[in-house]
Formats: C-alpha cells, structure tokens, sequence
C-alpha cells in the first residue's frame, strides 16, 4: 500500500524551525528538512554518516551505540567497564579545505576513517566532531590498545593520506594528531551514562595531546559509587558548617 504524505502547516513550520537553511532549497525545503531529520535520527542510532562514514557522535551522547558493551553482572565490580580508544584529529582542516575545496576534504575526511578501520578492523568508529575520529574498543571487541598502537595507527593514517597532500609550490602536508586511551568506568549505573563520559574522556584525551601533556598512553579510572564527599545528613537537616 502506498502512504500518501500530507502535512499541516504547523508541523511544516516546526521542520522549518528546526531546519530553517533548508529554505535555501526554495520548493524543495520541506522535503530537504525532512531528509535532514531522518538522517539526524538514523544517526542517533547509529547508521554511519554519507561524508566520512563514521557513526555520528549523537549515537555515543544519545543513542544505543554502547547498549550491547555492558553486562551489570560482569561490570559492576572494582574491574569495572572496560573502553581501549585511539583518537585522531587533523590539523589545520579548515586550510585543507580551502586548498582541496569541501568535496576533496570530505574525502580526506573518509580516508581518516578508513585508515582506523584499517589499522584496529575491531573498532567502531566515531566522528566526535568535525574533524576528529575515535576508534572505540569496547569489551566485545577483545582488543586493547597499547603504546605501539601508535606507530601503526599513522603509519596507515600517513599512506591513507598521502593522496591529500599539497605539490609543488603547494607542499602542504596533512598532519594528524593521534591520542590513546585507556578507560574504564567502575559500577556504571546504566548504559546512558556511559555515553557522555566516554565522550568527554575522549575530547580531554585529544586536548592533553595536542597540548604536549599526555605521556603516551593515557589511563583513566572513573568511580561511580554514589559517594557523595562531606559528613552524612539526614532529611531536613541544615548541612553542619565549619
């Protein structure tokens, strides 16, 4: 059966709302608008984005991407949840895509992306923002990432994009940035919370990288006890001060 496709026109102004650039594509907005929604939700779930064809990182802040990666039952002890990462970011993107034109950089873009699909065949790959991949190893990937990760994770990442660089005059060279990281979360309440905790993990991995701080491979070890620091109240009662 066929559906036939109607909209009023409150909900045709709540999709231009949410996508008001879509009225750039004159008759064509509202279907635009539309594709955009869809897309944005398929993401969320965690179909791989058409540009670079990493999962886009809503599904890691608000989608199922890390449901299947916890068990309670073998998570909530002091070994807690266990992520291996490698982060990558390009430097000077927004040169490169002045110089190679927005198609070209895409491409550059999925060229990162291959090259961890590459180099860890195990990870998901995620796009944390614009120009910044993480390859994620959770527990169901049996794989750990270490020090000499490294080396072989831009040795790919160097042939991968070789095809990008600059010639002649133009010598440019694309330069990445490459951060490893070892989490693991103790007693994690819900799959959901894992979500953005791995996420600022992450993005404070590549920052301490790119700020010459990390020694190497960087460790963290979240506690989620529900502790709660200072001297036990009861309810209604003023917190003592002193």
């Amino acid at each position: 059966m066929k559906l036939q496709h109607t909209l009023t026109d409150a909900q045709a102004l709540a999709l231009m709302t949410l996508h008001p650039w879509a009225a750039h594509h004159g008759d064509r907005a509202l279907s635009v608008a539309i594709d955009a929604l869809l897309e944005a939700e398929q993401g969320r779930r965690g179909a791989p984005d058409a540009k670079t064809g990493a999962v886009p990182v809503a599904a890691l802040l608000q989608g199922t991407l890390l449901k299947a990666e916890v068990d309670p039952s073998l998570h909530g002890d002091a070994q807690g949840w266990p992520l291996d990462a490698v982060v990558v970011d390009v430097r000077g993107m927004m040169g490169h895509n002045a110089r190679l034109g927005f198609a070209r950089g895409d491409a550059l873009l999925r060229a990162v992306v291959e090259a961890l699909r590459e180099a860890l065949p195990s990870a998901t790959v995620v796009r944390l923002h614009a120009d910044a991949f993480a390859a994620l190893l959770g527990p169901t990937s049996g794989v750990t990432v270490d020090e000499a990760d490294r080396g072989r994770v831009e040795a790919v990442l160097a042939s991968r994009l070789a095809p990008f660089a600059g010639t002649g005059d133009d010598a440019a060279r694309v330069e990445t940035v490459v951060a490893l990281l070892v989490l693991r979360v103790v007693q994690p309440a819900h799959w959901q919370v894992l979500g953005p905790l791995v996420w600022s993990e992450l993005e404070r991995a590549l920052l301490l990288e790119k700020l010459g701080r990390a020694d190497g491979l960087q460790r963290r070890r979240i506690e989620l006890g529900a502790a709660i620091p200072g001297e036990p109240t009861a309810s209604g009662e003023p917190t003592p001060r002193g």
